[in-house]
């Protein structure tokens, strides 16, 4: 007969794996609490918090009430307020909120030991267009996120068609060749001065939070061919942002190349109307060939872009003919504006199905678990009936070896007696050869399927 201790505080008897634990909570109510080694719902965790203080809860897990605070955050799980159980025990009344339903990004359930998802607010555009701060134009002032950045550009190495390429990765988002980054600069400057003072701040990507940068395809005209460029253009580790509201909003700027017949002059490509420059009076070398190159075209190119995992929306202005990006800088940064509810519209369109994919996969890692101990008991029904069926096995062969020499002693009494002797000398060595066997000790040390 089980007995329940009256606290609720005490385990009824060894926690076994796939069993549960039966507590008593005030008045005999009782409830039962999942093993430690398995996952609490949402659900239980709620009637947990507000059945006893948190301090017993965690003691239930083996952490501590901080961590245990951090799970009903994270499973979006109200808690008592200060003061609670001190009313309580005066018979004052202390509200107690309903368990809100189960939002995107919020797990199902914890498990002791699991770490626990950080989940980041959805950005949000602004509900009015933000004040226009009054500022001077930029002048020959840097945008913050652009101060330094340049000398740190031109000390880089170049690769193929003179693009850049720094030795840090910490800087602002622009791919350029070496004779472009002053105009580039320029007209980075300018946007990003234009966007600070429409209220949009720009800066690099925070790093307490996810953003990806989305890659960028300088040809002019990509084609259905995949740009397997080497050796490989120069990326940041965080990419550059606008906030307009909360919502995110990469840009990058880069400049264009486009795909020209070429030859190969000395250690280096060059388009066929240069290369007839170098060519030789005997004309061509047999063993020369063109063969289409890229070369940067001096245009430049804003692409701007989700940065958020899982959604994908990018706009690019491209220029066809140099300068032409910053007469389009006061329409750029009412696009960009417009952009954002639209971005932020597909993020909460990505959470939705990764919530819905996360519950899909919550709901198989439960089947298989399930099945896991269906399986193990299963298994361990069959070890110990195999078990028992071996001790019986054992007890009726013992039984028909106890037969036999109690058989063999009857008739040994009616030998003479040197045969009498020799009979009982063996008799004694086989018995020493067989040995005894106690099928009471054995059925003790069997072992039934709630013991495995």
């Amino acid at each position: 007969m089980l007995q329940v201790a009256p606290n609720g505080l005490n385990l009824l008897g060894p926690s076994r794996a796939g069993q549960v634990q039966v507590r008593a909570y005030g008045w005999g109510r009782l409830m039962v609490v999942r093993d430690r080694c398995e996952r609490i719902s949402r659900e239980e965790l709620y009637a947990l918090v507000w059945r006893e203080p948190m301090l017993r809860v965690a003691e239930r897990f083996g952490v501590s009430s901080t961590l245990m605070a951090q799970v009903c955050r994270s499973l979006d799980v109200p808690r008592p307020s200060r003061g609670h159980w001190a009313k309580l025990s005066h018979g004052k009344h202390s509200p107690q909120p309903p368990l809100p339903p189960i939002g995107p990004g919020v797990p199902l359930g914890w498990r002791p030991g699991e770490k626990l998802a950080s989940r980041s607010p959805l950005p949000k555009p602004p509900v009015r267009r933000p004040r226009r701060i009054a500022q001077e134009g930029p002048g020959d002032r840097l945008h913050p996120v652009l101060v330094g950045a340049a000398e740190v550009f031109a000390s880089g190495r170049l690769i193929e068609q003179d693009f850049l390429k720094p030795g840090k990765r910490q800087l602002a988002d622009v791919v350029v060749s070496k004779g472009m980054l002053g105009a580039a600069f320029a007209v980075f400057n300018e946007l990003l001065h234009g966007l600070e003072q429409a209220g949009y701040p720009v800066m690099l990507a925070p790093k307490d939070r996810t953003y990806w940068r989305s890659a960028i395809d300088e040809r002019e005209s990509p084609g259905k061919l995949v740009n397997r460029r080497h050796p490989a253009l120069w990326s940041p580790s965080r990419p550059t942002l606008v906030f307009v509201g909360t919502v995110a909003i990469g840009l990058t700027l880069f400049e264009l190349t486009e795909t020209k017949e070429s030859r190969r002059v000395g250690d280096q490509y060059l388009p066929l109307d240069q290369a007839e420059k170098y060519r030789p009076r005997s004309g061509w070398p047999q063993w020369s060939w063109t063969i289409p190159h890229a070369f940067a075209t001096g245009r430049l190119c804003l692409q701007v872009y989700s940065p958020y995992p899982g959604t994908h929306w990018i706009h690019r202005w491209v220029e066809r003919k140099p300068g032409e990006l910053r007469q389009w800088i006061t329409r750029i940064i009412r696009d960009i504006a417009k952009a954002a509810p639209r971005i932020a519209s597909l993020v909460e369109d990505s959470e939705r199905e990764a919530e819905k994919r996360r519950r899909e996969w919550e709901l198989e890692r439960q089947r298989i678990e399930e099945q896991e101990q269906i399986r193990r008991r299963e298994k361990a029904r069959a070890e110990a009936t195999q078990q028992l069926l071996g001790i019986i096995e054992r007890w009726g062969e013992s039984q028909r070896i106890q037969d036999f020499f109690s058989g063999a002693e009857n008739s040994v009494s009616n030998l003479p007696e040197a045969a009498r002797c020799i009979a009982m000398d063996k008799l004694a060595q086989a018995r020493e050869l067989v040995g005894e066997l106690d099928p009471l000790q054995a059925l003790l040390e069997w072992k039934g399927p709630r013991e495995r």
